[in-house]
């Protein structure tokens, strides 16, 4: 969707519209020069993270709206068991590529509640940022009725409206005005289900300027300094993209 994306559509279920994409999703998302940074940048804090909750890795792992697995394949091997669920089957096709040994479901966890067992670790990414309020928290109801008592759900948060660059695109009349998933209003959204943030890690603080999104590699020498120098949870509360963990009350 280019540097900034579309706001989910408030006439169509957020649901609805990843269904047949699952063979062309990581090639789109590839397109994208700031979606493939904020991507890498996922992909290299994610073990560090893992291994500071769960050091010997967690018992058992469910990544929920899995997608193509492009979370699960990186957190699976470090779990003894891992559970993996989707609603759309061309998604779920492309994960179990990735994930031979992750058990997979597919089905809406919001409307059905299958016996997957409860969880030490629940993933979701590039779910939150993208789905409608009332989804938002059906995920979570969801989500919190198979997390253990002390477990952990992290998540990224994509679409802040008060990052740098969304700002600037909004006095610019752009398009950023449709996002709407600021920290606040996550911390509330989690605390509301009994969910208590405990650590947060932002990426790509420093982009402000769609130039620099659109040029800057991931594994540009200047770009790892910079993610080392606003990499701090002081600046979560205006970055592009957030990794999130919250622990179960």
């Amino acid at each position: 969707m280019g540097v900034i994306e579309k706001a989910a559509s408030t006439e169509q279920d957020y649901r609805s519209s990843h269904l047949e994409v699952g063979g062309r999703y990581d090639a789109k998302l590839a397109e994208s020069p700031f979606d493939a940074y904020m991507s890498a940048w996922e992909r290299k804090y994610l073990p560090g993270i893992i291994k500071r909750f769960f050091p010997s890795g967690p018992a058992r792992y469910l990544d929920f709206a899995c997608g193509t697995g492009r979370i699960t394949e990186q957190i699976a091997p470090l779990a003894k068991q891992s559970v993996a669920v989707d609603i759309s089957p061309t998604m779920i096709e492309e994960a179990r590529r990735k994930c031979p040994q992750t058990r997979f479901h597919l089905g809406d966890l919001t409307t059905t509640d299958p016996d997957l067992g409860q969880f030490d670790l629940v993933s979701s990414f590039r779910f939150f940022g993208n789905a409608q309020d009332e989804l938002r928290d059906g995920a979570l109801r969801a989500i919190t009725r198979r997390l253990q008592p002390g477990g952990h759900l992290l998540i990224n948060s994509h679409r802040n409206p008060r990052a740098l660059y969304a700002v600037l695109d909004r006095l610019t009349g752009g398009p950023a005005s449709g996002m709407d998933l600021h920290l606040p209003k996550l911390r509330k959204l989690l605390d509301r289900h009994g969910l208590s943030i405990v650590w947060l890690q932002p990426i790509a603080v420093w982009m402000y300027r769609s130039r620099i999104m659109l040029d800057t590699r991931p594994d540009d020498s200047q770009a790892a300094a910079k993610e080392a120098r606003y990499g701090s949870a002081s600046f979560a509360s205006i970055a592009p993209d957030l990794i999130v963990v919250a622990r179960k009350r």
